[in-house]
């Protein structure tokens, strides 16, 4: 099984960052104070730039178009960005109370991650941002202080052990489909009608392998020794393909448009979980429900209690990073 990423650090290297602005060793303009403590603009920025990341991830450019109970989805975004650094400054504020700080190797991994975050961004970005490498590694060893805190007030919680046993019962099945991998091989083209010649080509019993040394279009998988080959999870399979049934052993598919590419699949494995395996994620997959539950509910009581100061013409013609 794919081993499952740290808790909340893990979501701060795929976009969905928990960085924090209250530090004090940034110079620009003010925009809150947070129990006394100053967010300046381009704290804020920083965290604008993930969320917004983060929603169109999920759901497209279209999002900005999208109503949710009321408010825009840019109207969303700045808020889901500013109730961010208020979890931030609230797990701050639990750590000092509790004596809970970064070990020095902690801190270097925090500031690894900073040059990391950093080289992804443009220079476009990165100036609208206005944070430089020291900054954004403040931002990111306070980052790592919030999943230090979440996972010690995670451990507050317990878990039923037989509200956990139900939830097995009620979602092995789901969960083995779900997490049964699915070895495919695949051949990428670039036009519909050299996708049908495949096709038909291999689901004739030509051999799949040299069809796809004479016709695969990924020369980048071909200039790293690839095949065309991969192993993924049943449901990541079916979303990424668009597939509406499951596909079948030694099954060839038709061919599949994918972002102006087409392919074709063979599959050559299926591997479901086994039973302990199925246990195991059903328990690990509550027992992150319960705890997270738990989490923000224990957050959103500090965030109550937090007295908050925003500075109201620093949120004139404030800048976003919308296209």
């Amino acid at each position: 099984m794919k081993k499952k990423a740290k808790g909340a650090l893990c979501l701060l290297l795929t976009g969905l960052l928990w960085l924090t602005g209250c530090g004090s060793s940034f110079s620009d303009e003010v925009i809150a104070r947070i129990d006394g403590r100053e967010v300046m603009k381009s704290e804020y920025m920083v965290y604008l730039y993930t969320s917004t990341q983060s929603f169109v991830s999920a759901a497209g450019s279209d999002v900005w178009d999208m109503d949710f109970d009321g408010m825009t989805g840019a109207e969303l975004v700045q808020e889901r960005a500013f109730s961010t650094i208020q979890s931030v400054v609230a797990a701050e504020q639990y750590a000092e109370e509790n004596n809970i700080s970064l070990t020095e190797d902690q801190k270097t991994e925090a500031h690894t991650m900073a040059e990391e975050f950093l080289s992804q961004l443009t220079e476009e970005e990165l100036a609208k941002m206005g944070v430089d490498q020291e900054q954004m590694e403040t931002l990111m060893e306070e980052s790592y202080l919030y999943s230090v805190v979440y996972d010690t007030l995670a451990k507050e919680c317990e878990v039923n052990a037989d509200e956990m046993e139900q939830y097995y019962q009620e979602n092995a099945d789901a969960l083995r489909e779900e997490y049964t991998q699915i070895t495919i091989d695949s051949i990428m083209v670039n036009d519909e009608a050299t996708a049908k010649e495949v096709s038909e080509k291999a689901k004739a019993g030509e051999d799949f392998a040299a069809l796809f040394e004479t016709y695969d279009t990924d020369t980048s998988a071909k200039e790293n020794g690839g095949n065309g080959q991969m192993t993924l999870y049943q449901n990541y399979l079916n979303n990424t393909f668009g597939l509406s049934e499951n596909l079948t052993l030694g099954e060839i598919t038709d061919p599949i448009e994918v972002r102006g590419s087409y392919f074709i699949l063979k599959v050559e494995s299926i591997t479901p979980p086994t039973d302990e395996q199925v246990k195991q994620l059903a328990e690990d997959a509550y027992r992150q429900q319960v705890q997270s539950a738990y989490v923000e509910s224990r957050l959103s009581e500090m965030i109550a209690a937090q007295e908050v100061e925003k500075i109201p013409e620093a949120w004139e013609n404030m800048e976003t990073f919308q296209d």
